[in-house]
């Protein structure tokens, strides 16, 4: 067996889109040490395969390489496909004979806090789909999604941009409610959430209004580097990105306001 074959098994295991590794990571999976070209020359990782075992035993597994930062010791790997073995989770292991299982939990405990304990960084990458003007684009658009998605209304304030993130579990029904608004058509069913945008965004239905949406599929949550597709159809997970995009909007200097739906 390759001295590799344990990093094509984590890595076959994994779930995440995209692994940052640390070089110490890597040799407490391989049970050894890299050797020293490892830590010094790029090349090393590169995604060649052919007769270079350990290159193969990320690239069997479907993954490459996609970036190294060997100033700090960080390689990155991006899954290319599903594929390689996936193994059964470890058994239990056993308690010993005669220990206390109210001590055991406390330790087990504080060494998992520890690793909760570590900083952390959320970011997200996200893929904006232009609707255009609330006026002009109809309700029945193929663009607009029916499921989960984030909108983001924008209109002018003097010579300022405004916009509205909303995070919604039902875009196209949240687009027709302010549609409706917009065009002045009375509908029950719609009415009242187009109001209430209207009235917290603060907007003049009588000025253009901009939709964009972001759609499932378009946003990737990444924490320390290792990233997912978010799910806009799961409630918490459409609020947090919409949350995320809000401070963007923040960040950019645009005054913003931030509805769920």
């Amino acid at each position: 067996m390759s001295k590799y074959e344990p990093l094509r098994e984590h890595l076959a295991r994994l779930d995440d889109v995209v692994w940052a590794a640390k070089l110490y990571e890597v040799e407490e999976i391989i049970g050894s040490s890299l050797p020293k070209s490892a830590r010094e020359h790029r090349t090393w990782w590169a995604n060649s395969g052919g007769s270079l075992v350990h290159q193969n035993a990320w690239l069997d597994a479907g993954w490459r390489v996609e970036r190294t930062d060997l100033m700090r010791d960080v390689i990155v790997f991006r899954r290319l496909r599903i594929g390689g073995t996936i193994l059964a989770g470890k058994p239990a292991r056993a308690e010993r004979p005669g220990r206390d299982p109210q001590r055991a939990a406390e330790k087990r405990l504080a060494k998992e806090m520890g690793a909760l304990r570590q900083p952390a960084t959320v970011t997200l990458r996200s893929e904006w789909t232009p609707l255009g003007d609330v006026q002009r684009t109809p309700c029945s658009n193929a663009t607009i999604p029916r499921g989960g998605g984030v909108m983001r209304f924008a209109a002018m304030d003097g010579d300022d941009v405004v916009t509205v993130i909303v995070a919604a579990l039902a875009v196209q029904k949240t687009y027709r409610g302010l549609r409706m608004q917009v065009k002045g058509v009375e509908e029950a069913s719609s009415d009242k959430d187009g109001l209430e945008l209207i009235t917290k965004a603060g907007f003049d239905t009588a000025d253009p209004i901009e939709c964009d949406v972001v759609k499932s599929g378009n946003a990737w949550l990444l924490t320390d580097g290792r990233g997912r597709k978010a799910n806009l159809d799961d409630q918490s997970e459409c609020y947090l990105v919409a949350q995320l995009l809000y401070l963007q909007e923040m960040q950019n200097g645009r005054k913003t306001t931030l509805i769920f739906r």
